[in-house]
């Protein structure tokens, strides 16, 4: 869920990784990728700073390509990030507020391109990089500024547009009080009053998004953004859809095959995320999966002398971290340095923490790295990011205003959590149900947005052959996830990746996996049903 730029999260280029995700979102599902660590971090140290106050103009040309009335066409312009090289272009197109209504109000969604380098390009590729929350674009910019995120054989092939559905980035972006994202509140409250003003918090965060949002915040949810997505291809004109969707863009995308399976060419869904299950289901499955990436991590710090935590017990350590951070939180010396981070670091900032560390394998070393000063008394990688604004770009509530409206919580009194507690317990004996769906289930109890796109089976009919992948140790994307996908999409075709790690497009070095992704995208063939890669 997670594919974001920053759920890698970094620091200076020799310092410590921190996470910035879900805690947020962070960014979230993320994934909120396993995009190679090494490139991630390197482009989130570049000078990557708030985008400047105006994103690309929205024309008012219309183009009457596809089924469905008229809609502006993309004017393409130079994109408002800082330096951003000539040849990344951002374009915006008005869109309804709620697309029951679409003479209503409207709001912004903004794509980013870079062209093709190849002389006979397949066409255009839309790109989302999960989250909910992650911003397309800033992945592009990421990749116009030397990250090298996406491989040759897509950027030869396709023009890639980055995508900022709508909430995200330089999109129209759900905005709310930086004090109240701020407010630190328990999502493990132990008694009554912990329960009361995680609830209040909330509620209160939850107002303010409405209030400097606007009607918008009511409908950020899946649907209306796969809406968006068949408005940007029409506006584009160059016929059916081809779609690379990570993590949670697996969710948007499968959306939108349901939506319009007739306008898809290909589909490729990279870390499966299941929109049938219920939220308590989505939790119990990842703080298992979550549970699955750490033992397995534990496992290979025991195996490899390379490892800085080789002869201590992982397990260990960590459960007496959390009980450590608990009772004192431990220190955060970087972010006192910076400011845009908490000072300090309690239990469940390290639990919720860790999940981002493991999402990439390329990235053990720097968990291990990030636990053991930990031990030694800096906790910084595992601070949770400050806002400085309405809109952060790392911290910001578009994450939690969407999964809001995707996900409903049963929560209505500390019993209802405590209930969930000991089921994430029992899938997850160490972590307790830690994980980003826990904070769908703790960050939406009094959140006033009502759920506008509630869990419910697929029904996709005449979309052709879409390719799913999985990796069968993803501590984001539970595999069993991308199982039940396939099930319920009669043309999937699920690609097995056996190994770690969230996602698999993004990985550097030999990966087939990828070269599978890429060969699907390009002829629209899918590997046999069954296979197995062991990446």
């Amino acid at each position: 869920m997670r594919p974001s730029l920053h759920s890698a999260g970094a620091r200076d280029p020799g310092g410590t990784a921190r996470p910035t995700g879900r805690l947020r979102p962070p960014g979230r599902r993320g994934a909120t990728l396993a995009a190679g660590a090494a490139a991630l971090a390197a482009f989130a140290t570049m000078a990557l700073t708030a985008p400047a106050a105006s994103a690309a103009p929205v024309a008012t040309a219309t183009a009457r390509t596809g089924a469905g009335p008229a809609v502006p066409a993309l004017h393409w312009t130079s994109c408002p990030y800082p330096d951003a090289p000539a040849e990344l272009q951002c374009a915006s197109i008005e869109v309804p507020v709620d697309h029951a209504h679409p003479d209503g109000r409207k709001t912004t969604v903004t794509v980013d391109r870079l062209r093709a380098t190849g002389a006979h390009p397949v066409g255009s590729l839309f790109f989302d990089p999960g989250g909910p929350g992650g911003s397309g674009t800033e992945f592009l910019y990421g990749e116009a500024m030397g990250a090298r995120l996406f491989s040759a054989a897509t950027r030869e092939h396709f023009d890639v547009i980055g995508v900022d559905p709508r909430g995200v980035g330089l999109s129209s972006p759900v905005r709310c009080d930086p004090a109240l994202l701020n407010r630190q509140v328990s999502l493990f409250p132990e008694d009554e009053a912990a329960f009361r003003r995680l609830v209040e918090r909330n509620r209160e965060l939850g107002e303010s998004c409405r209030r400097l949002t606007g009607p918008l915040l009511d409908h950020v949810d899946t649907v209306s953004a796969a809406r968006d997505l068949e408005l940007l291809r029409r506006a584009l004109g160059q016929g059916k859809l081809n779609y690379l969707g990570l993590s949670y863009g697996s969710q948007l995308g499968a959306t939108y095959a349901e939506l319009f399976p007739d306008r898809v060419r290909t589909m490729a869904l990279d870390g499966a995320l299941d929109h049938s299950l219920s939220t308590p289901a989505l939790m119990r499955g990842e703080t298992h999966a979550y549970e699955d990436s750490l033992d397995r991590f534990a496992d290979w710090c025991a195996r490899d002398t390379s490892c800085s935590l080789h002869g201590t017990d992982v397990g260990r350590l960590v459960d007496e971290l959390v009980t450590k951070a608990d009772h004192t939180p431990i220190p955060a010396p970087q972010c006192a340095e910076d400011g845009d981070c908490r000072t300090s670091v309690t239990g469940e900032d390290i639990l919720l923490g860790l999940q981002n560390l493991l999402l990439f394998p390329a990235r053990r070393a720097d968990l291990a790295l990030a636990l053991g000063r930990a031990r030694d008394g800096d906790g910084s990688a595992f601070s949770p990011a400050l806002a400085a604004g309405p809109s952060d770009r790392i911290a910001n509530g578009s994450a939690l205003a969407i999964e809001c409206q995707d996900w409903p919580t049963p929560v209505r009194t500390l019993d209802d959590l405590r209930r969930l507690r000991r089921a994430g317990q029992a899938a997850a004996p160490r972590l307790g149900g830690a994980s980003q769906s826990w904070t769908i289930l703790a960050g939406c109890a009094g959140w006033p947005a009502p759920v506008t796109n509630p869990p419910r089976p697929l029904h996709v009919h005449g979309a052709p052959p879409i390719l799913i992948t999985n990796a069968t140790h993803d501590p984001s994307t539970a595999y069993p996830w991308a199982v039940r996908l396939e099930r319920a999409l009669p043309s999937g075709v699920l690609a097995t990746r056996d190994g770690d790690g969230h996602t698999s497009y993004l990985a550097h070095g030999t990966s087939r996996t990828r070269d599978a992704i890429d060969d699907y995208l390009v002829t629209g063939r899918t590997p046999p049903r069954g296979t197995v890669y062991t990446d």
